[in-house]
């Protein structure tokens, strides 16, 4: 049986007396719960935070983070040096770069296969691991855990390594070529 994941998290913090008496008072004031009003000014903030685009780019929010899909979130993250990314999350966005049949619709890693990375994701670092320590014997080890953990769950793997296209083909699409 599958575990059911909870719909809300709980938050365990600290505060002083004083600031503790302004959200009772703001949410007594509002007619809110305290975790409400806690809620809408973590919101309220948030939507104000945006990323300071490079040259020509739009500005980024949380939202162009979000997915409900903790991987596509985890991978978003990483990949955007203004929000820190720990070595742990450069590492797991460089072997899905690496291995981008697996993770990503293309090689220019532009859209995400979310059917795939619901399975991938939970093992994530199992599966780095499971590489690194093999990798000497077994250049392949990553692809193929991935690819048993994949038909175990009745999804057929991407074929590894992928086909490469070359000369003519690769400056046309399939529909293009005149064969």
């Amino acid at each position: 049986m599958a575990k059911k994941t909870s719909k809300s998290e709980s938050l365990s913090i600290r505060m002083d007396p004083k600031t503790r008496f302004m959200l009772e008072f703001v949410a007594r004031l509002r007619g809110q719960t305290i975790t409400t009003v806690i809620e809408r000014a973590i919101t309220e903030s948030a939507n104000r935070a945006t990323i300071q685009p490079d040259y020509n780019e739009p500005e980024t929010s949380w939202r162009d983070f979000w997915s409900v899909n903790e991987g596509e979130r985890s991978l978003k993250i990483a990949g955007e040096p203004q929000l820190h990314p720990t070595f742990e999350e450069e590492r797991r966005l460089a072997f899905t770069k690496r291995f981008w049949p697996f993770f990503y619709k293309d090689k220019k890693c532009s859209a995400f296969r979310e059917d795939y990375i619901d399975i991938l994701w939970p093992s994530i670092d199992n599966i780095i691991e499971n590489h690194d320590e093999l990798k000497h014997s077994n250049i392949n080890a990553g692809p193929e855990y991935m690819s048993s953990l994949l038909s175990d769950a009745k999804i057929d793997p991407p074929r590894w390594p992928p086909l490469e296209r070359s000369g003519f083909a690769d400056a046309m699409d399939d529909d293009d070529i005149p064969f």
